[in-house]
């Protein structure tokens, strides 16, 4: 009884620690962040949310539809109440929740013990490219997609109980997140897996006809629909998330090696695979909705990589069984080989794999892991929009399309910019396909310059050559930080200007929690 405590508090403890790493070994802010913090800010002075963009310059639709427009509200709320720190504790707050209900869904299912650290551990490296920055808004969706699994599998068994789950848990996703189309799409997996398993599915209908009633109460009605699909749809070649799968990359340093980024993924992938591949040869029955779910969502992150945690949550849960089954080989090879020496070789494994090795992993890591959110000048130019800001260089502002939402953050109203990752919220296509080319450097990038009214140029020193600035003969460089170089008009070029040096730590801190000035 002593020792079962014991091992339930280590794992426990290693369970606490895993959630910990995961919430600080990244503080590097995403790029999206501040335009969520920044409507977060304006619904808490206004009461309401905008319906009209404020911070580009550009031609904008007649109804800006931000389907993230919840989230901003609880980052900024959380920033509110304690800065850095609220976002990290909410961080924290939604992957404790995650692991927690993988853990009572593998239960569920008929887990014949808790699943490990280290299957934990796994599990945290496999998820870690869809939370690999300080925070973002489709952890929501991540959160709600595993309780909407946990949820369908209690109706698998037959509850009715918690039927109420669902349309409860849609109201904040719809408001929170446009990813809440992967709820309706887990429930028509299930839906099509349980019609092959000859299973009634009135549940699921009912389920999915009163969920869809719940995805019109939101700010714009049936309009979000609208947006939603047409956004579903667009194709984005400029977002590496959204690009398939490929060997090739993106790939990660890792102790001097370089790692392909999405190592857990295939990791993952491969251990469902012979698991379940064993399954089969065993003769086992087969569940079509295990399958038909495990395989649509391999298929989808297979074509976008953004979708890969959907299909590592689902397959590490209703997998799992077969996974760990996968340990009764080299159990059984020992027990030939080695009888007398099988039990106490399999307990040293199961020891030094479920906890020793986690537990020394994670001490490495510790040490390395920083609580501040800090914005790092090799990133952002943090030199750059200081020195606008300091010399109040007032206008419009054209920049990369990653730090559009940072400077927006950092400058409105001083200065409105052009394009950020809201594009498709906010402009038509022909607008954004238009800001598209100058934020990536395609085709006549130069254009949309002369096209908008710009005032003020920040270009990415990596991205523009020499050559390329040269093509700009009407504006000339007068300020460069680490990753940025500025450029002002030839006619406002000339002058005595106030030069931030970028590496000022003083510079990388923000206050999460300001209040946006919508006027001046």
């Amino acid at each position: 009884m002593v020792a079962n405590r014991v091992q339930r508090a280590i794992h426990l403890l290693l369970l606490a620690v895993i959630v910990y790493v995961l919430t600080f070994f990244t503080t590097m802010p995403d790029f999206d962040l501040w335009a969520r913090l920044a409507v977060g800010s304006l619904f808490f002075q206004t009461g309401h949310v905008l319906r009209h963009d404020i911070f580009s310059y550009l031609p904008t639709k007649d109804l800006w539809i931000d389907h993230e427009w919840g989230t901003g509200v609880v980052l900024y709320a959380f920033a509110k109440m304690a800065g850095d720190t609220g976002i990290f504790l909410l961080k924290g707050l939604l992957i404790a929740s995650m692991l927690v209900v993988v853990g009572k869904t593998i239960k569920l299912r008929g887990g014949k013990q808790p699943p490990s650290p280290l299957f934990y551990a796994l599990l945290a490296y496999a998820l870690f490219p869809g939370i690999a920055s300080l925070l973002r808004s489709q952890m929501f969706t991540y959160l709600f997609f595993i309780v909407w699994l946990y949820g369908l599998e209690r109706v698998r068994q037959g509850e009715r109980k918690l039927l109420w789950l669902f349309p409860c848990t849609m109201l904040p996703w719809v408001n929170m997140h446009g990813g809440f189309v992967a709820g309706i799409g887990l429930l028509l997996f299930y839906i099509v897996g349980e019609l092959l398993n000859r299973r009634s599915v009135l549940l699921y209908l009912v389920i999915l006809l009163g969920s869809l009633a719940v995805t019109l109460i939101n700010p714009y009605g049936l309009a979000l629909w609208r947006y939603i699909v047409e956004a579903s749809l667009m194709p984005r070649p400029f977002i590496p998330e959204w690009n398939p799968v490929s060997l090739r990359g993106p790939m990660q340093a890792i102790g001097g090696l370089q790692v392909h980024f999405l190592t857990g993924y295939f990791v993952v992938a491969g251990l469902t695979f012979v698991g379940a591949f064993r399954t089969f040869v065993r003769g086992e029955k087969l569940d079509w909705t295990r399958i038909v779910v495990a395989l649509g969502l391999l298929l989808l992150s297979l074509r976008h990589q953004r979708h890969a945690v959907f299909f590592v949550l689902a397959a590490g849960t209703l997998y799992y069984e077969p996974m760990v089954g996968l340990l009764d080989l080299p159990r059984r090879f020992l027990r030939k080989a080695l009888p007398a020496q099988a039990v106490t070789l399999a307990t040293g494994a199961r020891w030094g794999l479920g906890w020793v090795l986690p537990a020394l992993v994670l001490a490495l890591i510790l040490p390395r892991l920083s609580h501040r959110m800090m914005v790092d000048y090799r990133r952002f130019p943090v030199g750059s929009l200081e020195f606008v800001k300091q010399n109040a260089l007032a206008g419009n502002l054209a920049t990369s399309f990653d730090w559009g939402s940072y400077a927006s953050w950092k400058l409105y109203p001083q200065c409105k910019v052009m394009l950020d990752g809201r594009y498709e919220e906010v402009f038509t296509n022909d607008v954004s396909e238009s800001a598209m080319r100058f934020a990536v450097k395609q085709g006549n990038w130069w254009e949309p310059l002369d096209r908008f009214p710009t005032d003020i140029v920040v270009l990415p020193k990596t991205f523009y050559s020499q050559a390329d600035l040269s093509r700009l003969t009407a504006w000339k460089p007068v300020y460069q930080d680490y990753v940025s170089v500025v450029l002002l008009p030839l006619d406002r070029a000339p002058g005595t200007y106030t030069r931030p040096d970028y590496r000022d730590r003083a510079y990388g801190r923000e206050d999460l929690g300001k209040t946006i000035v919508t006027r001046r």
